[in-house]
């Protein structure tokens, strides 16, 4: 298994800037933002923009791979992938607004990032339907006084703060991704922090759009064909981003064996962290075959389901244990495991819940020529 350090050794640095700022981020969240104002974080924030739009990238981490990306996210997780989540960007909207945007739709859509690196976010979760895009509720419509938007999306990453994003709307019997810019938004679009336990820099937010106006130059893939539109192209976009909720998951995992590897044990829990150490690195090397397939050109929904769930359930199965085998003393002392264990079990926030990708993990490749 390699070691990214190797290639990036910026990254030691980095990890003590989402330190201090993972800590901060509790109690003063515009407090620990500024942790993460430095060019070599912000340019890994902002890797898979573009270049001609993208004004923070630095040499360092200027041609970063797939691979080499999921190993940075998985190495700085390790550290505190609640603070990972904190960071600007627009890992998830990327791939979207660069399959389904013309050029004029793309410059507008990252020119948030001219001046600082910005947040942005992608809705498809809405209350009553979860992430089940085929049921969304809401539309997008269109009559004499233009394009509107209406319903809730909800448990939306990074919406609180973001100045661009993407909406998943229907439209007649087709869906549609929309960009929304929420500063020139108010008061048709409402947005509101919601409360939860564990991966708190994902920010979560519920999105309220009444009557929103939207320029017809903002609907993704307006005149493009039905097989670049809705839930085509949302699969494209998740299939990249699972492997980074999974890379998110084996820091995480990392820090907890860790954490338990430097504590007097019995010898019975040293073979069960040694035991959760192979699967780690078995997922681990999973995650690279994945990226590998990325890098051949290959479409894997099934293999991007099974290493989203294998990761999350390991990281799970590995935080259960640990309060039967810790000392009291050892959860007082120690708030970095707290939160890491608090941690652990929020993954589920993220894109999709794991019977989603239990069903997807069997589902057979489709055939050449046919729509994904």
């Amino acid at each position: 298994m390699s070691d990214i350090t190797r290639r990036y050794p910026q990254l030691y640095a980095l990890s003590e800037r989402l330190l201090a700022a993972g800590q901060l981020a509790e109690t003063d969240v515009h407090q620990a933002i500024t942790h993460l104002d430095h060019a070599d974080l912000k340019s890994v924030a902002c890797i898979g923009i573009p270049s001609r739009f993208n004004c923070w990238e630095t040499p360092a981490f200027s041609t970063v791979s797939y691979s080499q990306h999921l190993q940075i996210i998985e190495y700085l997780s390790r550290t505190d992938a609640s603070a990972m989540m904190l960071m600007p960007g627009a890992s998830l909207t990327t791939r979207a607004i660069l399959t389904l945007g013309d050029e004029q739709q793309q410059a507008r859509f990252f020119a948030c990032f001219t001046e600082r690196p910005a947040w942005t976010f992608f809705a498809v979760t809405e209350p009553q339907t979860g992430s089940d895009a085929g049921a969304a509720s809401t539309e997008l419509t269109h009559n004499e006084k233009g394009w509107r938007l209406n319903g809730t999306k909800t448990l939306i990453g990074g919406a609180l703060r973001a100045s661009a994003g993407l909406v998943f709307a229907r439209y007649r019997e087709s869906q549609r991704l929309v960009m929304v810019f929420p500063d020139q938004a108010v008061p048709s679009l409402q947005r509101e922090s919601l409360d939860t336990l564990g991966l708190a820099g994902a920010g979560l937010t519920r999105l309220t759009f009444t009557d929103h106006r939207v320029a017809q130059e903002d609907i993704l893939g307006h005149e493009r064909r039905e097989l670049l539109q809705g839930l085509n192209a949302l699969s494209l976009v998740f299939e990249r981003h699972r492997p980074m909720v999974a890379a998110m998951a084996l820091g995480t995992t990392f820090g907890l064996l860790t954490a338990l590897d430097v504590r007097p044990v019995s010898a019975a829990v040293k073979r069960w962290s040694a035991r959760q150490w192979r699967t780690y690195r078995a997922v681990y090397q999973q995650m690279l075959n994945v990226a590998q397939g990325y890098g051949d050109g290959q479409h894997q929904h099934a293999l991007t389901s099974q290493l989203k769930r294998n990761a999350t359930r390991l990281l799970e199965e590995t935080a259960c244990h640990l309060p039967h085998w810790l000392d009291r003393d050892d959860w007082l002392e120690d708030h970095m495991l707290r939160r890491r264990y608090r941690d652990s079990f929020a993954f589920e926030y993220m894109e999709g819940t794991s019977n989603i990708h239990l069903l997807n993990s069997f589902r057979p490749p489709a055939a050449q020529g046919q729509s994904l």
